[in-house]
């Protein structure tokens, strides 16, 4: 299914999650961003219920002496990852990979061994 993308600040909460690997709290999602962007822990309580209303993640409510909420990504960073690379490539580059690469070449962007790479990649696709 394709995505819309998101803003850097809903991102990062996506980044957290997936690098946690597991549902996470609040806090939890809060401190893994701290090294990303610096933010309070109601930022990302905000951040968080607009990925659950866009079908990011999803919040379940755990029942306990001191009530919680555990998040947990729908979306998988491949999946999230494809469909923003396909946005991109499709807004700036006319929908052509090739335009992207001639681009990465002709600024000095790519240098010969991640060429040889791509080549690699491209034959075991093959």
């Amino acid at each position: 299914m394709k995505r819309k993308e998101l803003p850097d600040s809903e991102l990062d909460v996506m980044l957290a999650l997936w690098e946690l690997d597991c549902p996470s709290t609040i806090a939890d999602i809060h401190r893994a961003m701290q090294s990303r962007r610096k933010c309070s822990k109601a930022a990302v309580h905000i951040l968080v219920d607009r990925l659950c209303e866009k079908g990011y993640v999803k919040i379940e409510n755990v029942d306990a002496p001191v009530p919680y909420k555990l998040v947990s990504p729908l979306v998988t960073r491949d999946e999230y990852c494809g469909s923003a690379s396909d946005g991109f490539i499709s807004k700036l580059f006319s929908g052509r990979w090739q335009n992207l690469i001639a681009n990465l070449v002709d600024t000095g962007k790519i240098s010969d061994d991640d060429i040889a790479e791509l080549e690699e990649i491209i034959r075991r696709g093959k």
